[in-house]
């Protein structure tokens, strides 16, 4: 510490020569990248890529040692592989280590030994091996990646392992204005051509090393400025030090975007978190509570020092009452800022803190929870520091109540003006609750535990947060669920129907199309499947398109049907249809459903001057089926639609009945047709069979209900569960490690009867309840994902049950695919599933889901895990984790054979997309369960803890009340307990004792008298032989005198008359004093006016020629309750011994001043000049019969004492020798 005092300087310099040398650093590589940025971002990439070419040859090495084939190519094989390898003999595909590329890749184009290769799924590198004539060996490694869908789970992005999150483009020729990338041979790989150079631009790791020194010695400097201000009493300057020393520089920080300018940190990415200028990041968020936490802590160090009270004391009353109403406002506005804290938080991030939706735990949701416990504590200090200034007060219930009534007008002013339907009643119930403790613990004259004000900041921290939660999700629900009743009441898409007209532009414009129509033979299949893929793709993602093919005749090439004809598919869609906008487009509303409508677009496809084809494009709008992840995994991200919305149901209702309905709400037994009457279902919805409704309606009083499950209090109740677990598992760890690292965790465990009796309590149920908990959660959600497999696996066998025993199933593998398309299609329909099956070389042939392959979603590959194991191993069923971009499922995949012995015939392979889905749905029902019950059994336990410590240690109190009142001089009452255990026991003992006290105080009381008696002789003997000493010697003088006839017998008569008046004086003086200090009078109480009393005392001994006296008074007037003529008698004694304590040859100068002291309290101070008082005898200075002065009879200070104590006051003094002493004086105040 005294280092840190002494140093603040050095760290200054430090830290500043720290951050020189980083700028120099940073501005000269920063010079030499912008002069040369291609090396910089050429030796990024190409060092990244390096290293997985490497570990690629080594693995095309270890796979080619294996060749020949063999029946355990696969097992053998893919333990060893990491990286896509492709293994071709004579250009068959006879091995693949994986099922997710689609590279689509010849042998016979890769001509190098590293080449780039590039299709519509994206763009690769390709390593070639070829060991010899017969086998080729290919290594893919992708760096670009391409579906024909963008959305949550599939991004179109280059490989984030070599590039990143950069934003830039590749091309296999080199070009101006891009960057080549080579391997360590110096061969060419590809060009990388960069859109933004700044991203690639960093000064490096070294120079972010050097700025976070700086920062660091910068901490210190001000932790040194701190400690050398506050020692020398500058607490406002060195609070204001530490403040502009961290947000001057945390300003400068975000300004310049560090450490993102020097070196790139995923903590600081707005990817995950952002929130302005002030918060661009995560990282940036944790920085600014963190300096914030600092600051609050030294404002409070420095709050706690002023003694708010007496200064409200000084103020008048209205004043009094606005300082009341405006620190009550401030609690509130800090709640509220609490409250928008949480909301910022929510609205802000990408990841879910609602556990209702999400119960998976990653990095940077712990770190979320980091920012909420740091932003918790800092406001904890604040509000602790306010409460402590609130001027509340045992007495008085004004002050309480007008804080309370403040509170809640406020709370209600600024609920009208924000929509947060549980927000406006925590902020007032939070603001009530602390009003209401704080005047509970000032009345009880109780400081509030740690314990317990950790708990009550865990309660309000849990609360608010959980009452974001469901201000923000309710909200945003609300929206999306309006958003979709007003889609499901729409009649056109004008967006659609734009780029259809687009599509139909470019199939006229496609010449292979056209010469493949010119053909002799047209293959309908690829003219279908190339107008899906290229045309097609903008609308795909939200309509079901129907492409059909027309011949000159008007017969239809494909799908082929005999029995429909151009002319009698558009005689049965005119009449119902109308034009659109576009050319050669019509748009069919649906009449059973409203909201549902189907496009025609009609394209001529000329074959010469007089015929043509036509090509009939039939477009009918998805509605996705409710809680099924497929169609949020086929849907563009800009496209979306609200349609998967949790446990969602929807339903169309017109002219008195239900159109249509979908999900698992049953509409036409809960929802009665008098709720459609009500205007609060198309605004803000209606709670109704534990579901919650919001409808849209149409100007033709078509109405469209969307419904999801209530959002409700058992929701909120889960989330206030796990924040304050998260918060009370935060906080008492730290507490703990606060408490180990000062080395007093036996002291505090042990510290009281009561804290030992609430551990105990608290761990005999928290180690239970946990193990249970832990147990039970464990339990079922092995027992969840059990029933999971045991489904798939059923599924599985009933898919291939039907298959084999179908009369189509012995012609799966036989003739082309597309002709047993529907009755796979309706096979998945019957089995609610997606089924893909596979040849005999794991080819795909069949998807009842083909947009699936079409965007580069799966491969047209079998997964080779299962290949491998169901051909060689023969086994019945494979169950694997799969990927479709970001999105986990699981894939069942079973063997197609008329008999176990057989060699399959095909495979059969079943994705279940929503498994994650509804294993984590499960889950959440049961984690948010057990964590409902632990919370509210945790919270019953601790409050019947705290009960049962009072109940325990109540009895213990009043003896320990008890036990300090009793004395021997006054009269001691009994315990009354009436109970037989052990606390009974001990007063039973208690009350005995004091019988034995009463009569060993009796007998005391009989010796001590004695004892004084003999005493009291003794001084009154030794104090009256003092003035009769010389009153017998001046006597005798006289006898002598007048024997032998003096003639100044009379001179010497009224010389010894003199004398002995003033012996008999004394005499008179010594028995007033005795009289006194045995027997004080009654004291006359009453309220008298302090300053007025201390300055007709000092007056009385005011002798501007003999000595000086100071008087210093407050300007306000300060009551006490006394008697006025010992008060003044009390006053008198100690300046007349303050006067008489200075030695003959100084000039006294006695100092007098009044000053409030605490709470309810003044404070008198005499001061001389003196000599001071010797140690050995300061013990001795109230004793009675003791006196420094010669003539004194040591009874005065005794007196003093005595009264000051009657009155309810204290005395005491401090004395420094040959300096002097200060007498103080302290008494109650009555307030004004």
């Amino acid at each position: 510490m005294k280092f840190l005092r002494n140093s603040p300087f050095l760290f200054f310099f430090i830290s500043l020569l720290f951050a020189g040398a980083g700028a120099f650093l940073q501005i000269s590589v920063e010079r030499q990248l912008v002069e040369t940025p291609e090396k910089q971002m050429a030796q990024e990439v190409s060092g990244k890529l390096q290293t997985v070419i490497t570990q690629a040859q080594e693995e095309l090495n270890s796979v080619a040692s294996a060749l020949p084939l063999d029946s355990s190519l696969f097992s053998r094989n893919l333990p060893k592989t990491s990286i896509p390898i492709f293994v071709y003999r004579q250009n068959d595909l006879v091995f693949w280590s994986e099922h997710i590329l689609q590279p689509e890749i010849s042998p016979k184009n890769i001509r190098q030994d590293v080449q780039m290769a590039e299709n519509r799924f994206g763009k690769y590198l390709v390593l070639r091996k070829q060991p010899g004539s017969l086998y080729t060996l290919l290594a893919v490694i992708p760096l670009e990646t391409r579906y024909g869908i963008n959305n949550t789970y599939l991004k179109n992005r280059l490989n984030p392992q070599f590039f990143e999150e950069h934003a830039a483009s590749l091309q296999a020729e080199k070009s101006k204005n891009t960057v080549p990338i080579v391997d360590d041979q110096g061969r060419y790989l590809f060009s990388l051509r960069v859109i933004d150079k700044a991203e690639w631009l960093h000064a490096g790791p070294v120079t972010l090393i050097l700025y976070s020194l700086a920062v660091l010695f910068w901490l210190l400097f001000l932790r040194s400025m701190w400690v050398r201000c506050t020692t020398a009493e500058h607490k406002t300057a060195a609070l204001w030090i530490v403040i502009s020393g961290l947000i001057i520089p945390r300003i400068l920080m975000l300004l310049n975007g560090f450490p993102n300018n020097v070196q790139e940190i995923k903590l600081f990415s707005p990817r995950v978190y952002a929130a302005g200028w002030w918060s661009p990041s995560l990282g940036d968020l944790l920085l600014n509570e963190l300096c914030l936490l600092v600051i609050s802590m030294v404002v409070y160090r420095l709050g706690t020092t002023i003694r708010f009270s007496a200064v409200s004391q000084k103020i008048g009353q209205k004043q009094h009452w606005l300082v009341c109403m405006l620190l009550a406002i401030t609690i509130l506005l800090i709640i509220i800022s609490w409250y928008e804290f949480y909301r910022s938080l929510l609205v802000n991030t990408q990841v879910s803190l609602d556990i209702t939706q999400n119960v998976q735990v990653d990095f940077e949701k712990l770190l979320i929870f980091v920012a909420i416990i740091i932003h918790t504590l800092l406001l904890g200090w604040v509000l602790r520091l306010l409460l402590n200034w609130l001027p509340l007060t045992k007495e008085r219930k004004a002050p309480f109540a007008l804080a309370w009534m403040t509170v809640l007008v406020f709370a209600l002013v600024w609920a009208f003006n924000r929509d947060a339907p549980s927000g406006n009643w925590i902020i007032l119930f939070a603001a009530a609750i602390l009003l209401t403790w704080e005047q509970l613990h000032r009345r009880f004259t109780k400081i509030a535990g740690a314990y317990s004000s950790i708990f009550l900041l865990n309660i309000l921290s849990a609360g608010i947060g959980a009452s974001a939660l469901y201000d923000v999700y309710t909200v945003q629900l609300r929206q999306d669920k309006q958003q979709l009743a007003t889609l499901l009441l729409r009649d056109r898409d004008e967006i659609s129907e734009y780029l259809l007209a687009q599509a139909a532009e470019s199939i006229q414009q496609d010449a292979i199309l056209l010469h493949a129509l010119r053909a002799p033979w047209v293959n309908g299949s690829f003219l279908e499947r190339k107008i899906r893929r290229q045309h097609l793709q903008s609308v795909v993602d939200k309509y079901t398109v129907q492409v059909r093919l027309f011949d000159v005749n008007g017969l239809q090439l494909h799908p082929r049907d005999s029995s429909l004809t151009l002319e009698n598919f558009v005689a049965e869609w005119v009449p119902r249809a109308k034009a659109t906008t576009q050319k050669g487009q019509s748009i069919k509303p649906s009449e059973e459903e409203p909201g549902q409508f189907t496009y025609l677009q009609e394209i001529k496809l000329p074959l010469n001057s007089s015929q043509w084809v036509t090509v009939l494009l039939e477009l009918s709008l998805k509605i996705a089926a409710p809680n099924s992840v497929l169609p949020e995994l086929l849907i563009n991200s800009q496209n979306a639609q609200v349609e998967a919305l949790p446990s969602g149901s929807y339903a169309i209702y017109r002219d008195g009945r239900w159109l249509k309905t979908s999900g698992f709400f049953e509409y036409g037994q809960d929802f009665p047709a008098t709720l459609f009457e009500l205007p609060m279902l198309y605004s803000q919805g209606i709670a109704a069979a534990d579901y919650h409704h919001l409808a849209a309606q149409s100007p033709n009083g078509t109405v469209a209900v969307v419904s999801t499950m209530a959002y409700g209090l058992r929701s909120w109740l889960s989330n206030f569960s796990l924040l304050f677990l998260v918060h009370t598992l935060a906080l008492f760890t730290i507490l703990g490690s606060l408490i180990l690292y000062k080395g007093k965790l036996v002291q505090t465990i042990t510290s009281t009867f009561s804290t030992k009796i609430q551990l105990f309590l608290n761990m005999g149920v928290l180690v239970p309840l946990v193990l249970v908990s832990l147990t039970i959660g464990s339990l079922v959600t092995d027992s969840y994902r059990q029933d999971l497999v045991r489904t798939y696996i059923e599924q599985g066998d009933f898919v291939r049950q039907n298959i084999l025993t179908s009369n189509w199933g012995a012609v799966l593998f036989k003739g082309r695919a597309d002709s047993l398309s529907r009755r796979v299609n309706r096979l998945a329909a019957i089995s609610q599933a997606e089924l893909n099956i596979y040849d005999a070389k794991g080819q795909l042939r069949i998807s009842s889901q083909p947009a699936l392959f079409e965007a580069g979603v799966l491969s047209p590959r079998l997964n080779p895990q299962a290949f491998g194991v169901l051909r060689q191993q023969g086994l019945n069923r494979i169950l694997l984790d799969e990927k479709a971009g970001t999105l986990p499922y699981r894939t069942i995949y079973v063997p197609l054979r008329d008999k176990p012995t057989e060699a399959p015939k095909g495979y059969l392979g079943i994705p279940f997309f929503d498994s994650e889905k509804e294993l984590n749905s499960k889950l959440i029902q049961l984690i948010t369960t057990i964590l409902n019950i632990f919370t509210l059994l945790f919270l019953v336990f601790v409050t019947l803890s705290y009960a049962a410590t009072r109940a325990l240690t109540v009895p213990l109190q009043l003896l320990t009340e008890r036990l300090k009142r009793t004395t021997l001089t006054e009269s001691n009452e009994k315990l009354v307990y009436e109970s037989n255990d052990e606390i009974g026991l001990l007063v039973r003992e208690y009350n005995h004792m004091l019988q034995k006290l009463e009569e060993s105080k009796q007998e005391l009381a009989l010796r001590e008298k004695e004892a004084a008696w003999k005493e009291m002789a003794r001084q009154v003997a030794h104090e009256i032989k003092n003035p009769l000493t010389p009153m017998k010697l001046s006597l005798q003088y006289l006898r002598k005198a007048m024997a032998e006839g003096r003639s100044n017998i009379d001179e010497l008569v009224g010389k010894i008359s003199n004398t002995m008046i003033t012996q008999i004086d004394v005499l008179s003086d010594i028995a007033t004093s005795f009289s006194n200090f045995t027997s004080m009078p009654d004291l006359k109480m009453e309220v008298l006016e302090l300053n007025e009393l201390v300055r007709r005392s000092v007056d009385l001994h005011l002798s501007p020629q003999q000595h000086q006296m100071n008087l210093q008074l407050p300007q306000e007037l300060i009551y006490v309750r006394a008697d006025e003529s010992q008060l003044i008698r009390i006053f008198n004694n100690l300046l007349l011994n303050a006067l008489q304590a200075v030695p003959s040859g100084k000039t006294p100068a006695i100092n007098v001043t009044v000053q409030p002291d605490k709470e309810g309290f003044v404070l008198v101070s005499i001061q001389d000049n003196g000599s001071g008082i010797p140690e050995e005898v300061q013990s001795k200075i109230f004793v009675p019969n003791f006196s420094t002065k010669y003539s004194g009879s040591g009874i005065g200070l005794a007196v003093v004492k005595k009264g000051v104590e009657a009155m309810g006051g204290s005395i005491w003094f401090e004395t420094k020798e040959n300096v002097g002493t200060t007498f103080f004086l302290k008494l109650p105040v009555v307030p004004a």
